[in-house]
């Protein structure tokens, strides 16, 4: 693809160290070893699958968040180029309400036209809407949140309570009884647990019934899944919470920091109700810091990381699959997920495993550059690649997606449900 970056070896890389971990969890059970193979055509597709993905015959790609603003780049008065995310309703109105302007690509342009880089980054900050301006690799990495993420792994993995060990338990396949709560939304939260569905994990996924994600996503994301629906606002759906907490082995949320601590579920907390979970929180920059707060999506981790001036050292663009932290730092959650619990396996303990959409670009661009003179024989646009897909019947009727993409040569990874509408299923475990 038109691209400097490693976009195959990234892919490939995550998605191998997510099977290794695997595979040794099944050693574990059962004292069997298995050998893994990993399509590399397969692994670049997986950076967006949701781009190849058919409902009864016809395209329904899932790059739905671009449609509620005109988001892109656009200059700022002082040079720099800002790109502000408007993915769901209340953000798009949040966004023309700051910059007063209508939702046209010219409106746009002229109101951030006018104002500073700087000026616009905070005005978006202090008003909880997700938007930054581009970056420089060595920009970033001198910027205080830059210098935080370059000292901590990419894959953060914290003891945060003692418990008695837990073994593995599979039978037929490696995740056999183990249960997830899945509190993801968007994409990279509900591809750790989409991925853990692929071994037989017992996956539950809630969401607000009134914050739903788009479809095409969410037929995506929640292949594997039973869905319910939960209210925290609610006394009752509080209630419930906990006792899902209590009975899963792992969590998975992607929320704002702090969002749920502070309606007491956070990681803490979490362990308090059940000893021994493995807590998964996916951020857009980290959990400390000046933008530990701030919300953000796939677009802004490649922009503030520098990946997006990289792309295109004049005016930025994403990354040729225009999604590369959402499903990268999907399957690296999921890999520390598998961590924490061959570390409970053997000595117990509850587990805090941390990824950050920005810190997986920062990754992306430690595994270097493709040289410039070897671009030209490997330039293929995402749409004309053609990933073999797998058909499945479901309440959308037949589904044409990706399947998983690390092949097991003794325990297949398949998805044993279809995807399902969002809170078609009891909210509880059976």
């Amino acid at each position: 693809m038109d691209t400097r970056h490693k976009l195959t070896v990234a892919a490939a890389s995550a998605i191998g160290a997510y099977a290794l971990a695997v595979e040794k969890w099944w050693h574990m059970a059962k004292g069997q070893r298995q050998t893994i193979a990993i399509d590399c055509l397969q692994a670049t597709c997986a950076l967006n699958p949701g781009q190849f993905q058919r409902q009864n015959g016809y395209s329904i790609s899932a790059a739905s968040l671009f449609t509620e603003l005109k988001a892109g780049f656009y200059q700022t008065a002082d040079d720099r180029w800002f790109y502000p995310v408007g993915s769901y309703p209340h953000l798009r109105d949040g966004v023309l309400d700051t910059l007063h302007c209508a939702n046209t690509v010219d409106a746009l342009a002229a109101a951030i036209g006018a104002r500073q880089a700087d000026e616009l980054e905070q005005a978006f900050a202090q008003r909880k809407l997700p938007g930054v301006y581009a970056r420089s690799p060595d920009e970033w990495r001198s910027h205080e949140q830059g210098r935080f993420l370059s000292q901590v792994p990419v894959v953060q993995i914290e003891k945060i309570a003692d418990s008695a060990p837990e073994f593995p338990a599979g039978q037929n396949r490696p995740l056999d009884r183990v249960r997830v709560l899945d509190m993801g939304h968007v994409i990279a939260g509900p591809v750790v647990a989409r991925s853990l569905a692929e071994h037989g994990a017992d996956v539950l996924r809630v969401s607000p019934p009134l914050m739903q994600d788009a479809f095409r996503q969410t037929v995506d994301t929640n292949i594997g899944k039973r869905s319910g629906f939960i209210d925290l606002d609610q006394e009752r759906d509080q209630q419930k919470m906990q006792g899902l907490i209590a009975g899963a082995d792992v969590m998975v949320q992607s929320w704002r920091t702090h969002s749920l601590k502070n309606r007491g579920f956070g990681a803490e907390e979490a362990a308090a109700i059940r000893p021994g979970i493995i807590y998964v929180s996916v951020s857009a920059f980290g959990d400390q810091g000046s933008w530990a707060l701030r919300g953000g999506f796939e677009q802004l981790g490649q922009a503030a990381s520098g990946i997006a001036l990289t792309e295109a050292p004049g005016r930025p663009r994403l990354v040729p699959t225009q999604l590369l932290n959402d499903y990268l730092t999907g399957y690296l959650g999921a890999m520390g997920a598998m961590l924490a619990m061959m570390r409970r396996a053997e000595e117990g303990g509850s587990y805090h495993v941390k990824v950050a959409l920005t810190r997986t670009s920062m990754w992306v661009q430690d595994l270097g550059l493709v040289l410039q003179d070897e671009l030209g024989s490997k330039v293929r646009a995402l749409t004309t690649l053609s990933p073999l897909l797998q058909s499945r019947s479901t309440p959308f009727g037949i589904l044409e997606q990706l399947p998983p993409v690390a092949q097991f040569s003794r325990t297949q990874a398949q998805w044993a449900l279809p995807p399902a509408p969002t809170g078609a299923h009891e909210t509880c475990w059976l």
